[in-house]
């Protein structure tokens, strides 16, 4: 019999909506992230632009010190900043809020303080796990960009005129389809080691094995909940030309609106990822 997708996202939708402490890791993360976005944003203003300024000048030179050339660098600053904050503390906090979901599932009585410390135990496999996606997806989108251009360079002479002008578009989608593969093959791994207690080596053998065996009910989690991010994406792939048809400012705002819709699109998968897990223990 095969497994029911939709009853699996009522089911977590449900949860989330009736039980909202469990989104509340991913509140955090938001938060933190809308402090970096800020701090950001002042970069070039002191006392920020003290620490930044240096920096900028350096590794991207001065231009971009100025208006409205730093509003073209502030959604790579900004990803370094996800980073850290993923690495570190964003693996951790989604532990927590599937420790919540577990409790939620098992009747068991939420204490903040136990949810934390179940959390904590396995921090440095958070950790580890946390640097294997960046390195992943690192290098999931230099070996994606290496053979997208070769193969459009190897079609260029058949390409329609239409379809060349598409070629960004078509790329960022082509990224955005395999982090999503990519996130199939690992979203279970947080959920095993919370839940059924694993060491980081075998919650990431269990989540891939368990995607080979069931990827098109795994996809379909994943998948479609990312396409609400979708077209922030697709904004956030041309800022240049966005920022010239528009203003500067928009950028702060649509990656502020990402950070909104990332807190519950990451939430109601890993809700989902969760859920699935269960069901297959059934």
């Amino acid at each position: 019999m095969s497994y029911s997708v939709r009853k699996n996202w009522g089911g977590s939708l449900g949860i989330i909506v009736t039980r909202p402490v469990i989104i509340l890791p991913f509140i955090i993360v938001a938060f933190l992230e809308g402090l970096a976005l800020e701090l950001i944003y002042f970069f070039p203003r002191r006392p920020v632009a003290d620490i930044a300024a240096p920096l900028i000048r350096k590794f991207f030179g001065q231009g971009f010190m100025h208006y409205p050339a730093n509003f073209v660098i502030l959604p790579k600053l900004f990803f370094y900043a996800e980073v850290v904050i993923y690495v570190f503390l964003g693996v951790f906090l989604a532990g927590i809020s599937v420790n919540i979901f577990k409790n939620i599932k098992m009747g068991v009585t939420q204490k903040t303080g136990v949810s934390v410390k179940n959390a904590l135990r396995p921090y440095l496999s958070f950790l580890v796990f946390g640097i294997i996606v960046i390195a992943l997806m690192f290098v999931l989108k230099r070996a994606g960009t290496f053979i997208f251009f070769k193969a459009v360079g190897l079609a260029a002479g058949e390409l329609p005129q239409i379809l060349s002008g598409l070629i960004p578009f078509i790329f960022t989608l082509f990224l955005f389809m395999s982090n999503i593969i990519l996130q199939a093959f690992l979203v279970l791994t947080i959920p095993i080691v919370v839940i059924k207690k694993k060491s980081l080596i075998r919650a990431l053998g269990g989540s891939v094995n368990l995607a080979f065996h069931n990827f098109s009910s795994i996809f379909a989690l994943v998948f479609f909940p990312f396409l609400i991010y979708l077209p922030v994406t697709l904004l956030k792939s041309d800022i240049p030309k966005l920022i010239n048809r528009t203003f500067p400012e928009m950028t702060l705002w649509i990656i502020a609106v990402g950070i909104l819709l990332a807190a519950f699109v990451e939430c109601f998968i890993i809700v989902c990822a969760s859920q699935f897990l269960l069901d297959k223990e059934e």
